[in-house]
This record gives structure tokens, sequence and C-alpha cells, in this order.
């Protein structure tokens, strides 16, 4: 870590200056763009620095934030030990590295040792069991890797799903390639779909599950959603991989009777399918946006499930006898995945028939949780 001063100073700035929910990447965006002198490789290093105070967790949390940057900034590569000593010294932390310790060191328990505290991630209790790892300090080396579908792909891939491959960076992307994570692409393989069957995605987003799902399935698929924004990129989306469906903007908070998509009015058991990739946390991509991981508020999670359980109860009129619903989230905590599923058990009439659990952390992805009922 070349000119370590300057690009501590610099993310210190960054951080004072950060007003959350705003995703952190288009605060560092704005400031760089205020701030002209920073040439790419100086941009870089400054949003790194600022980025591993995020990525040390909520215990860092408690620190003033000066003295949180310079120990999370352990994480960083350094050729040089006095750069940090110097810097540390500065901030007022009196701790002074050996000459060797960015060689022989161990980098997690000296920030243990300063913050006073073992490094996580997420507060007790709200984890799923199957989840909990994702709380272990060494995840502050995490990095989930960048993932896309090939729609011209045949060939059998990562965890046996066709057309994933890892995206470099400054990849050039042909048509027929769609940016998507691991963790979305294994639980589209993981949705039964049949020739002729009406499809659902009942909170489509910018329609991604719909594209990978739709590939070769000869099946009539209906998106919506609450944004009428979101929609039409899913309506660009599709139209730019060559694929036909309908589109609806629906607030599914509420019950309704009816559904239009574009000119076509649609009722109670329409559906063979119903996949509905609900609102949550998105707390299983934080290691991707680590800033959540020291500014979100936890009472809002009950406001998750609620809604969660609303467009649920709202949707599943529409779901014909003997059809398949598919509850996912990209969440890690148990109040909005498996609370909502015994939910869902003990107020409806379905059955469950699968519940996965994907590891983003294991396959270098994104966490993600579905649970897979029949009517």
């Amino acid at each position: 870590m070349k000119y370590f001063r300057s690009r501590y100073s610099n993310a210190l700035r960054l951080l004072d200056g950060y007003q959350y929910p705003e995703p952190f990447h288009i605060t560092a965006k704005n400031f760089f763009k205020l701030h002209k002198k920073f040439g790419s490789k100086d941009r870089k290093a400054v949003a790194e620095v600022a980025y591993s105070y995020f990525r040390c967790g909520k215990s860092i949390a408690a620190l003033p934030i000066s003295k949180g940057l310079i120990i999370s900034s352990l994480l960083l590569d350094f050729e040089d030990v006095e750069q940090w000593n110097n810097v540390a010294k500065e901030a007022g932390l009196e701790h002074v590295l050996p000459a060797n310790f960015f060689q022989e060191g161990n980098v997690l328990n000296t920030i243990k040792e300063l913050v006073g505290a073992e490094t996580y991630f997420y507060p007790e209790g709200v984890l799923m069991e199957s989840f909990a790892h994702y709380n272990n300090a060494q995840n502050a080396r995490f990095r989930p890797r960048n993932w896309a579908k090939d729609h011209l792909d045949q060939e059998p891939r990562k965890l046996g799903v066709e057309g994933a491959k890892e995206l470099a960076l400054n990849t050039t992307l042909e048509d027929t390639t769609q940016v998507q994570d691991l963790s979305s692409q294994y639980i589209c393989s993981k949705v039964s779909i049949s020739k002729g069957d009406k499809v659902w995605d009942v909170c489509c987003g910018g329609g991604g599950k719909s594209l990978n799902l739709i590939k070769g399935s000869g099946a009539d698929f209906y998106l919506s959603d609450i944004r009428p924004g979101i929609m039409e990129n899913a309506k660009a989306r599709f139209k730019a991989m060559l694929y036909q469906a309908k589109f609806a903007v629906a607030d599914l908070s509420k019950p309704t009777e009816k559904l239009l998509f574009g000119e076509g009015k649609v009722g109670h058991g329409a559906f063979d399918v119903l996949v509905a990739d609900v609102p949550c946390s998105g707390s299983g991509t934080w290691y991707r946006t680590p800033e959540h991981f020291t500014h979100f508020d936890y009472a809002k999670l009950g406001e998750y499930a609620d809604k969660q359980k609303s467009i649920v109860k709202n949707a599943l009129p529409f779901l014909q006898k003997g059809g398949k619903f598919y509850y996912i989230t990209c969440s890690v905590f148990s109040i909005e995945n498996t609370e909502v599923k015994d939910w869902i058990l003990a107020n409806t009439d379905l059955t469950l028939e699968e519940e996965i659990s994907f590891d983003g952390i294991d396959q270098k992805a994104d966490g993600m949780y579905m649970a897979c009922f029949t009517h």
C-alpha cells in the first residue's frame, strides 16, 4: 500500500461524509467526481482503504472511525510496516508492529487485540443455523466473485449449472451474457418448470431469474413488480435477449382479485408455478456491500418479515391446485427464511418439498435461501 498516509486521510473523509443507506460506491463515485485530482489507481486505493473498515464488521463500529480505520487497514497489503506504524501513531493508536509483521504476523488476532473484541458481522441470534459460519472472523478477507450466465453455452459448469462462468474484471460481455450471481443461477436450476406452464415471477425486479428460467422452457412467463421503472428495465432486458413475456405493475402488499398483464386480466388459480423472490434485507449479499454490517437497522427486520408474509398471502390465490410455489430470499436471517417458511406451513395448505440454504462463502458467491412448496 503506497502513499498510505494520503490514502488513509482521504478514506477517512469519505467515511465521515457517508450517509447510509446510500450505497457506499455511489458516495465514493460522487466524492471522486468532486475531487478530480485522483487518478484511477488513487481512486481504487482510497476506496479499498475505506472498504477495509466495513469489512471488519460490527465489532469495529464501536470505535471512533479514525481509530477503526487504521486498525482495519491491517487487512491491506503493506510492503513497509513503517507506513502503518507512522499513521497509527498520528491517529493516537499506541501500537507498534514488528518489522516482519506483514510477512509473519497474525492480522486477525492483532485486529481482535486492538479492537478488544472478536471480529463479527451480524448480531447474535439473527443467522440461520446453516449460515452460522457467516459470523467467523476470517470472513473479513472474503470477497464474492462476479458471475454470469451465457445463454448460448450448454456445457455444464459450476455446481452443474449450465453456462455459469466467473467474470474477470473489465470483461467485455456478449449480447447473450447475463450477469447473475452463482447463488441465483443455482437456485434457478432447482426450479421445476414444464412445457406449457404458466409461470408468474411475483417480485421480478429486473427480471434476472425469469431470464434464467425461460431459456428452453417452453413455458409462458408473467412478470410483475411494484416499481414501474424497474418493470421497464425488465422489459428491455427480455427484448434484448429476444425472449417473450407479459408484464404488470402490481402491489402484492394488498389482496387483489385480478392482475392486469398488458391488456389481459389474470384471475385466481391461473398459474402452474409461482416464483417469489421477495424483498428482504439482502444480508446474504453484504460481503459484496459491507457497509450494511456497520449501518443496518435491525429493528426493520420485523417489517421485512411482515411484508414477505403479505406478498405470499396475496400471491397464493393465483396458484392452481397441484402447482409449485418457490419462496426465495437473498437473506441469511431466520426471521426472513425459516420463520416465514414455518408461517406458510401453519397458515396455508401448502406442503414443503425442498429447502435450500446456498452457502455463498463456500462457493465464493452470495448467500441465498429457497423453500419449495406444492399446493
